[in-house]
């Protein structure tokens, strides 16, 4: 679409403010995953290239159906995908074992002593450390 002033000459100023947002609203849109090219998938993360956006959406199991969480950037002059500040090199193979590995809770069920512990050790490394930092107040 472009946007013409009344003597029918492209007014630059209001098509860049056209496309900016357009551009804006579409970012935050989180696409359906119909919507996506899939371009890997396996039983626990669908990576999909949403054409409109130029974004690669990580897509997770939930409630039954799958949920688009998070963009990623490919960059191509590090050959690599960014996820915010987080570089992840490698195909997209290797963004879903990051992803599964850094970015999902495990699929190990844990019994009651080990789930126990872990807040315990949870509550006592917080807790360390904020004496820690009261130390230093005079």
């Amino acid at each position: 679409m472009c946007i013409r002033d009344s003597n029918g000459t492209i007014n630059i100023e209001k098509q860049l403010n056209y496309i900016m947002k357009k551009d804006k609203n579409m970012k935050n849109k989180e696409p359906k995953l119909n919507e996506v090219e899939i371009r890997y998938q396996d039983d626990r993360v669908i990576l999909g290239k949403h054409i409109e956006q130029d974004l690669t959406w990580v897509f997770v199991p939930h409630d039954g159906d799958w949920k688009g969480c998070a963009t990623l950037e490919f960059d191509y002059y590090a050959d690599g995908w960014w996820y915010h500040s987080q570089f992840i090199s490698g195909g997209l193979e290797d963004v879903a074992k990051f992803w599964k590995q850094n970015m999902m809770l495990s699929e190990r069920k844990m019994n009651d002593k080990e789930f126990e512990d872990s807040i315990l050790n949870g509550y006592i490394s917080e807790m360390s450390e904020g004496m820690h930092c009261l130390s230093h107040v005079g």
